[in-house]
């Protein structure tokens, strides 16, 4: 009975971290629309256009551990790691089969940021009250 119930427990923090993953990526796309519509009308540097999809990715990651750890009521700081690494190893997937190149100094800066802003967000949706990003 008890492993059945402690597998229940990973199975639901799993999808709680996907499900989450994926309103985050939500965030991290219209973010990333919003930057390439502003491109249109805007000559861009490229360390600003960097700076600019750092801030999407920070903005996603950060939605996807608050709606983690919203949906889950506990562990905020584990829910919004699981759901940040989770979305890190989708990017990082993803550039690296479309891009050839995933890594080095960047890869490694943008994981902290991202685990980083996924677990604030995961400990801030525990803390509040409210039906803020409450999935059911």
């Amino acid at each position: 009975m008890r492993s059945r119930r402690r597998s229940n427990i990973y199975r639901q923090s799993g999808l709680a971290a996907l499900f989450s993953a994926l309103l985050g990526f939500a965030v991290v796309f219209a973010g990333v629309t919003l930057i390439s519509l502003l491109m249109t009308k805007v000559d861009m540097d490229d360390k600003l256009l960097s700076v600019l999809t750092s801030g999407a990715l920070c903005a996603g990651s950060f939605t996807g551990g608050l709606a983690a750890a919203r949906r889950r009521r506990q562990n905020g700081l584990l829910m919004g790691l699981l759901c940040g690494l989770f979305m890190f190893g989708t990017i990082f997937l993803l550039s690296y089969l479309f891009a050839g190149a995933a890594g080095g100094m960047k890869g490694g800066s943008k994981l902290i940021m991202t685990l980083v802003c996924a677990s604030l967000g995961g400990v801030i949706g525990v803390n509040t009250n409210g039906n803020i990003f409450h999935i059911r």
